[in-house]
């Protein structure tokens, strides 16, 4: 801001000032009364005084200014003056005579020109009758030129210099106007007036500018309450009432024919009472045939025991299951003789070649034996021979027929002994072969006890399974309770596997409720919340409603078919489209527990029943009005402007 300057800055601060107190003051008024030369405090005080006001100077500082009576007149370091309308804590609107606008001042500005010194105006009650009066509506909108200015915190500056200029110009405009009582001369003259001028001269008739406040009132209070008020959120829920533990089906395990069907709709039921009897005709004979198959299995484990048992007599270890039947066991000791005997004969073979094999060594042995036991004779015969040669008294022919005889038993020695060892070699081998074959037979039986065992095991398994199936042709009650929708009435009838063939409903099982949340609410509702249940059955405008407490929501969405909706559900303020698959809807299932199952109807208690359609309603919370009917232009805005 440009540095203010003394000059007549005085006399414009002292003249605005008595018009905002509502005095008709001028400058040559003015000069006439405080004379040509400066004005300074002391002429302020002095002109003020003339017009009939209480002035007075003193010293002050920023934080007090919010607490004096503005307007009024601030001097300067300079000597100059300055008219200060508003003060708030950081800045000032002040009026200056080398400004032609209100100008906006801040802190620092203001108390860098500052002197620390104020000239305040209070209107005497002596002078009140020598001043000129002015209409109350001047002084409002005098103070109200000040006041329009000082909402610089909530506009912006310019507007509200420019709103302070436009109503200090409509205020020298009401300074000229007439006062009070020339008003009320007025109003006599205009009764004497012709009909006609009367109508052209009287002011038009107030009622229409009263009317319009009180719309403009109404509005501003709708918008005002629209601005407060609030309306509670409410997540609605359809549902049913359905019992704790649950509606239980009857259903068939497999295809089968009805034998006999044992109860009737609404009929009481314990559990473990029988329902319908299926024709068992099958799986009673794959039971008696899985039954005989254990049993043989069981009897050629006995036998396989025996035979390893006692090898040489197995039948006096054969130990039969008690409940087998005498055919089964004759027949399975007559297969342990004869797989022992079998045995047996294949040893008995075996050390029939030994015994042989055995009998060739020995005499093989002494044929070595003997051969050697003659040839120390013949070679004796063979020297003497051989010396009688050599001194010519025997035959050459006669020496080398003993020669070719000694070495013929010698090479003959060597020959059994080669038929010695062959004949060893094949009783090592009939040995090894009987070994071997008393080993493959325990190992047969071993291997035939084991597969055996696990036949056994795996009958036993196929017979509790068969049992099981052959039980599942008796469909009985699984809890206590009443027979509902029995949809079979027909002895010879075919049901198929998991056809419903009736429903049960627990006896003496509580009540809750199951409800289903749509997709948008679900992120508001929690368990342990609170609900309102409404029983379609009973209007609860007349019978009340229902409280209850969310026990739990499912975690994941149940997608169900979404059913057209030819009126349209979008309400106002309603917030997002929703994103679920095109003709499905994505639910989340809540159980609600309720805090009575009776209602009093017509002066008696009706019980709630199961299958009861309902409606639960969870607040979730509040919202501003305003905020609810603004909502769509949200929404616009946030779509509006964007491509696909």
């Amino acid at each position: 801001m440009h540095a203010l300057t003394n000059d007549q800055s005085g006399l414009f601060a002292l003249e605005m000032l008595l018009r905002l107190r509502g005095a008709i003051a001028t400058k040559e008024d003015l000069r006439n009364h405080l004379g040509d030369g400066a004005v300074g405090v002391t002429e302020i005080l002095k002109g003020a005084r003339a017009y009939g006001f209480v002035a007075r100077s003193f010293s002050a500082t920023w934080d007090k200014l919010a607490e004096l009576p503005l307007p009024c007149i601030a001097a300067l370091r300079n000597g100059g003056f300055l008219l200060l309308g508003k003060v708030n804590h950081e800045n000032a609107v002040v009026v200056a005579s080398n400004i032609t606008q209100p100008t906006l001042m801040t802190r620092a500005e203001f108390e860098d020109q500052w002197g620390g010194r104020l000239v305040l105006l209070k209107q005497a009650k002596t002078a009140a009758e020598n001043m000129p009066r002015l209409d109350r509506a001047v002084a409002i909108r005098a103070r109200q030129a000040l006041t329009s200015t000082a909402e610089w915190g909530a506009r912006n500056t310019r507007a509200a210099v420019t709103s302070l200029a436009t109503r200090s110009q409509a205020l020298q405009q009401a300074v000229i106007a007439r006062s009070t009582d020339e008003k009320h001369l007025r109003s006599l003259e205009l009764a004497f007036l012709p009909a006609a001028l009367e109508i052209v001269e009287t002011p038009p008739s107030p009622l229409g500018r009263i009317i319009g406040l009180s719309i403009v009132s109404i509005f501003a209070a709708a918008l005002l309450w629209a601005c407060i008020g609030t309306v509670d959120i409410v997540a609605v829920a359809p549902g049913k009432i359905i019992p704790s533990d649950r509606t239980k089906m009857v259903q068939p395990f497999e295809t089968g024919v009805v034998r006999e069907i044992k109860v009737r709709d609404g009929q009481s039921v314990k559990a473990g009472d029988v329902l319908v009897d299926l024709d068992s005709t099958t799986a009673d004979a794959e039971v008696g045939h899985l039954q005989s198959d254990l049993m043989a299995a069981r009897l050629d484990i006995a036998r396989l025991r025996a035979a390893i048992a006692n090898k040489e007599d197995p039948l006096s270890a054969f130990t039969p299951p008690k409940d087998a039947s005498a055919d089964l066991v004759q027949m399975y000791r007559g297969l342990l003789l004869s797989q022992s005997s079998e045995q047996k004969a294949k040893l008995a073979s075996i050390d029939g070649q030994l015994a042989q094999k055995a009998a060739e060594r020995d005499t093989i042995q002494a044929s070595v034996d003997k051969l050697k036991n003659t040839l120390v004779p013949l070679q004796q015969r063979v020297e003497i021979r051989e010396q009688l040669f050599q001194k010519e008294l025997g035959s050459k022919v006669t020496y080398l027929t003993e020669l070719q005889d000694l070495v013929g038993q010698r090479q003959d020695i060597l020959v059994q002994e080669k038929r010695g060892s062959e004949t060893n070699a094949a009783v090592t081998a009939l040995t090894e072969t009987r070994a071997k074959t008393v080993a493959e037979y325990e190992r047969t039986l071993f291997d035939d006890l084991t597969k055996a065992q696990q036949k056994e095991a795996g009958f036993r398994r196929d017979i509790v399974k068969a049992e099981q199936r052959r039980n599942l042709q008796r469909l009985t009650a699984p809890v206590d309770g009443i027979v509902q929708q029995l949809a079979i009435h027909t002895i010879g009838g075919v049901v198929t596997p998991a056809q419903t063939l009736m429903y049960i409903v627990p006896a003496d099982s509580r009540l809750e409720i199951e409800a289903m949340i749509s997709n948008r609410d679900i992120g508001f509702v929690s368990a342990g919340q609170e609900a309102a249940v409404k029983i379609d059955t009973f209007n609860f405008t007349r019978y009340g409603l229902l409280r209850g407490t969310i026990l739990s929501i499912s975690q994941d969405a149940i997608p169900r078919d979404k059913i057209p909706d030819t009126a349209g559900d979008k309400t106002s303020g309603a917030g997002n489209d929703s994103s679920e698959p095109r003709g499905q809807e994505l639910l989340y299932a809540a159980r609600i527990s309720l805090d009575r199952t009776q209602l009093a109807i017509e002066d008696k208690q009706v019980n709630l029943s199961p299958g009861m359609a309902v409606t639960a309603e969870v607040k979730t919370g509040r919202r501003r009005i305003i905020s609810y009917l603004l909502s769509p232009l949200s929404r616009y805005q946030h779509d509006s402007m964007r491509e696909r």
